[in-house]
């Protein structure tokens, strides 16, 4: 049980919070990079902060490891670790979150020392960066198509989270524990679908304790009373067929959250349709609103969704810029075919600086005004 004493103890301690400024490095193997097609993750952690200029470089590579082996093009898996090593410093982190183990777990318990050992030595090399460094271990492995003796992957890839867990703890760091989620769904048994990457993005939130995103309203009529749970309720007016309220969150929901329930008491029998600065979102009998209505639509979750893709354009704009698809032609050996194209590289920079203020723009919520009335 040594994983989960190490896993308590890390969820014991403070909030791990992102300050104004913080830079923050996405360093590890293909469950990062494939987030670039979801964005979960990096768009949990901006909308947990608004009001915060956040910067996130998300520099996972597909079958990567602590090794830095992919990252080596032509050369030796030594110029693979040099290579990881530049790419971080070159992105000034003030945070690092780590994912790594995984690949590395193929290799069984005869490979358990090497990757301690490595592990170690990449910890060392990253500390002159004096970033805050998260450990997060592997996710499980799910049953997919090819014949895979899946209880005996997940017993490997345990072996190599508690080393992580260990490393972490001898180092005093957060180490979070992905191997926790069960039946998360993958698109082949090994790599996360939308919705895998959607459910471990709020395990590591939780895990690095981020608030509670349940968003709760309740109306009493007969009392003309409304109060929110993770959310201000103002400006409220109450008929026996008709109600008005303001709600201004403290931060978005995330992209795909919908438990967001209205609790109406006091209604006319009747139907009755809920707007939401005029657009309709929810609609319901007096019964039902009195039991409560899940909205699965409305202003902020769209603005959630406007936020992550504005991250994903961030991010396909820095992937082309750190990874360009014929890499080789423009900074590689064969680099007198196309290298003078390195001098429109420095073009990149706006933009994606323009699509950070977008994000930091998207990641403030605003007031909404919401009006239930009798179904026309």
């Amino acid at each position: 049980m040594l994983h989960l004493a190490l896993v308590l103890a890390a969820a014991q301690g403070a909030s791990f919070e992102l300050a104004d400024g913080d830079r923050t490095v996405l360093l590890g193997n293909t469950f990062f990079e494939r987030d670039l097609r979801h964005n979960h993750l990096e768009a949990r952690l901006t909308s947990r902060h608004p009001g915060r200029t956040l910067v996130f470089r998300n520099l996972g590579w597909d079958g990567d490891t602590v090794f830095g082996e992919s990252r080596a093009g032509f050369g030796t898996a030594a110029d693979g670790y040099r290579a990881l090593l530049r790419q971080v410093a070159d992105a000034k982190p003030t945070v690092i979150l780590i994912a790594y183990g995984f690949n590395e777990s193929f290799a069984g318990p005869g490979g358990l020392p090497a990757f301690r050992e490595q592990l170690a030595r990449l910890l060392e090399a990253l500390a002159p960066h004096k970033a805050r460094i998260v450990l997060i271990g592997p996710h499980r492995q799910e049953p997919g198509p090819a014949a895979v003796d899946v209880a005996a992957r997940n017993e490997a890839l345990r072996a190599y989270a508690d080393a992580l867990a260990a490393v972490a703890a001898s180092r005093g760091l957060p180490f979070i524990d992905l191997l926790k989620e069960e039946s998360l769904p993958t698109e082949n048994g090994i790599h996360l679908g939308e919705a895998g990457y959607r459910r471990v993005a709020a395990a590591i939130d939780r895990a690095l304790g981020g608030p509670p995103r349940e968003w709760r309203v309740r109306i009493d009529i007969g009392r003309a009373s409304g109060t929110g749970e993770n959310t201000a309720v103002s400006g409220l007016k109450t008929d026996l067929d008709r109600v008005t309220f303001t709600t201004t969150d403290p931060r978005l929901p995330a992209a795909g959250d919908e438990d967001r329930v209205l609790y109406v008491a006091g209604l006319r029998t009747g139907r009755y349709v809920l707007k939401a600065d005029g657009r309709e979102v929810a609609s319901g009998s007096a019964d039902e609103w009195a039991r409560g209505v899940t909205l699965t639509r409305g202003p902020e979750l769209a603005q959630a969704e406007a936020l992550r893709s504005a991250i994903a354009a961030k991010n396909a704009l820095f992937f082309h810029a750190w990874r360009p698809q014929n890499e080789t032609y423009i900074f590689g050996f064969r680099k007198r075919e196309q290298g003078h194209l390195q001098a429109e590289f420095p073009q990149f920079v706006p933009l994606i600086a323009e699509k950070e203020a977008e994000i930091a723009r998207l990641a403030v919520p605003a007031p909404h005004v919401y009006v239930l009335e009798p179904e026309k």
